[in-house]
């Protein structure tokens, strides 16, 4: 899954001559947290979030009245405010590589951009979320157990031998190293016939099974 196939391509941005007052209605209006600021080309040229706005708005100590705050935030431009370091994404990054690069820069979205350099989309925290709930199958209705294994080659292919042979389809599986010399398998699946047999067989294998649960679909 990469980034291309789950980002928002319609993305509403603002240039560097605009107002602050204009940015920050926008922001209000379509209830954003950040806006990136492109050139008549759609290069990205920085982005401004309503942290920005909100530093850059007289505080509420002020004795400036409504009328008179938004006049100096018309009279402010997104360039003199914007940040121009910019982390941005290429639309054929993975969506675990989306992951990583939200979570250690503490950012909500990020600028995507196609082989010529422009901006083509923009990824955030919500369409993870939606990658997440499609790669784990969860709108689908399932079995989820976890199983504890010794962290070692061909675990995985072991386990899930043994339901190949039972003609169980897995709808996902993922794994997490403990960093003891384990690991936790979680699998997602569509019982047979057999029901929780497969269960058995795998513990009958050497493997503790836990986390056992029926799930129905979630819209």
């Amino acid at each position: 899954m990469l980034v291309k196939d789950f980002m928002t391509k319609d993305v509403i941005t603002v240039r560097e001559d605009q107002s602050m007052l204009e940015a920050r209605e926008v922001l209000r209006g379509k209830k954003l947290y950040s806006l990136p600021v492109v050139d008549d080309i759609s290069r990205v040229r920085g982005i401004i979030t309503i942290d920005d706005i909100g530093k850059a708005s007289p505080s509420d100590s002020s004795t400036l009245s409504r009328y008179e705050a938004n006049y100096l935030l018309g009279r402010l431009k997104v360039k003199d405010v914007m940040s121009r370091s910019v982390v941005t994404l290429d639309s054929e990054d993975t969506i675990e590589y989306v992951a990583y690069k939200l979570y250690k820069n503490k950012i909500n979205a990020l600028p995507v951009l196609g082989r010529d350099g422009k901006m083509c989309g923009i990824i955030s925290r919500s369409d993870l979320f939606r990658a997440f709930v499609e790669m784990m199958g969860v709108n689908q209705s399932c079995t989820r157990f976890t199983v504890l294994a010794p962290d070692k080659v061909g675990v995985v292919a072991e386990i899930t031998n043994i339901m190949k042979e039972d003609g169980i389809n897995i709808i996902s599986l993922a794994t997490l190293q403990n960093g003891d010399g384990t690991a936790e398998v979680t699998i997602r699946c569509r019982l047979n016939n057999n029901g929780l047999d497969i269960i058995e067989q795998i513990r009958e294998a050497g493997y503790e099974v836990t986390d056992i649960m029926s799930l129905d679909a979630l819209e």
